[in-house]
C-alpha cells in the first residue's frame, strides 16, 4: 500500500491569536458539550472562517491523540479533497450574492441523515448575514431541534445584519482583532520582514490575513491609490464626479471599507487636534452607504460615490475658507 503523505498543518490549525478560544473548544470535545449552533463573529482579515474550518476538521478528525487534527486520518484526507460525506459549506454564488432558501433547505436535509463516518456531522454557513430572509427562516428548524452530534457553524462579519431568530438560537463567541505584536509576528513570519508588511497592517486596520491578502496581490496598490484620491479630494485637486468615475474600478463594498477604515485612521491620528463634527455626519454617511450597497437594491454606483465625495471635499473646502 503507497503511503499518503501529510497534509500542510497550516491549512486546518487555527492562528496564534485563537490559541485560548481552541484550547476551550477542545475541552468542550472532551467534557461532550460542544453547543448545537455555533456563531463566530468578527471582522474579516482577521481569520473567522479559517477557525470555523479548523473547527470543522478537529471534529472530523479519527485521531483523537493531540487537541489538533492530525492531517494523516481518513477525515482529514476526505477533507482536504473536499470530499467529506459529514461536511457541508453552504456560501453565496458569486461575492456579495445571497444564501438561498434552496441551499438552506438542502442543509436541512443533509443535517437530518446519520453521519457517514459513524461520527459528527458539520455544516457551516458563512456568511451568516448573506442569507436572504426566506433562508434564514428555513433554517431556524434545525437549530430549534437539532439532532445529536451535529454542529452547524455560522461565520459572521456582520453580526447585526443577521437575523435576532437566528443569533438568539446560538451561542455567540466574538472575536477581536489580533494585537499589533501577534499581527506584526504572524505576518512577518508569513510574508519576511519588510515595509510593505508595516504598510500592510496599518492600511487594514491590523487585519492581518487581509494584509496578506494584500501583499500577494494588488490590493496595497489599489488601496493606496483610493486614499489618494481621497487626498486630492481634500486638497481640491480633483472635482467629485472625477474621482467618482475613478472609484468605479473597484468593488463597491471594499472601497466603503477603505474609506470608513481611512476615516478613523485620520481622526485618531492627523485630525485629533482639529476635529470637525462635519466628519462624524460623513461616518454616517458611510454606513448609509454600505447598506445600500449589501440590501441588494443596486444603487447607481457613480451617483453614490458623488454624493459622499462632494460631501467629504465640502468639510475641507469650508476649513480652508475658514482657515
Amino acid at each position: 500500500m503507497s503511503s499518503t503523505a501529510p497534509i500542510d498543518p497550516n491549512l486546518i490549525l487555527p492562528l496564534p491569536w485563537q490559541a485560548q478560544f481552541w484550547q476551550g473548544f477542545s475541552y468542550r470535545i472532551e467534557a461532550n458539550t460542544v453547543p448545537h449552533a455555533l456563531m463566530l463573529s468578527g471582522v474579516e482579515g482577521i481569520g473567522v472562517e479559517r477557525l470555523a474550518r479548523a473547527l470543522a476538521h478537529q471534529l472530523l478528525c479519527l485521531s483523537k491523540d493531540s487537541d489538533y487534527p492530525c492531517g494523516v486520518c481518513k477525515g482529514c484526507q476526505l477533507l482536504a479533497a473536499k470530499s467529506h460525506p459529514d461536511f457541508l459549506q453552504v456560501a453565496p454564488s458569486k461575492k456579495g450574492g445571497a444564501i438561498l432558501v434552496d441551499q438552506i433547505r438542502e442543509l436541512c436535509g443533509y443535517l437530518e441523515k446519520t453521519a457517514q463516518q459513524g461520527g459528527w456531522k458539520v455544516a457551516l454557513i458563512s456568511p451568516a448575514e448573506s442569507m436572504n430572509t426566506a433562508a434564514s427562516n428555513a433554517l431556524l428548524k434545525n437549530l430549534e431541534e437539532p439532532r445529536p452530534n451535529t454542529l452547524v457553524i455560522l461565520v459572521s462579519h456582520r453580526l447585526s445584519q443577521v437575523p435576532a431568530t437566528v443569533r438568539s438560537r446560538c451561542q455567540i463567541e466574538s472575536l477581536s482583532i489580533p494585537t499589533a505584536d501577534q499581527s506584526l509576528d504572524w505576518l512577518t513570519n508569513v510574508a519576511g520582514d519588510s515595509q510593505q508588511v508595516t504598510d500592510a497592517l496599518e492600511i487594514t486596520g491590523g487585519r492581518p490575513l487581509l494584509a496578506l491578502e494584500y501583499i500577494q496581490g494588488e490590493g496595497i496598490e489599489h488601496r493606496l491609490k483610493f486614499e489618494g484620491l481621497l487626498n486630492s479630494l481634500r486638497n481640491g485637486d480633483v472635482n467629485p464626479i472625477d474621482a467618482a468615475q475613478q472609484v468605479q474600478q473597484y468593488d463597491a463594498d471594499n472601497a466603503i471599507e477603505w474609506a470608513i477604515s481611512y476615516l478613523h485612521r485620520q481622526v485618531t491620528t492627523e485630525l485629533r487636534d482639529r476635529l470637525n463634527p462635519a466628519l462624524f455626519g460623513f461616518a454616517d454617511s458611510l454606513i448609509k452607504a454600505r447598506g445600500w450597497i449589501l440590501s441588494g437594491s443596486n444603487p447607481n454606483n457613480q451617483l453614490l460615490w458623488e454624493q459622499l465625495f462632494i460631501e467629504w471635499a465640502q468639510i475641507f473646502q469650508q476649513s480652508r475658507h475658514s482657515a
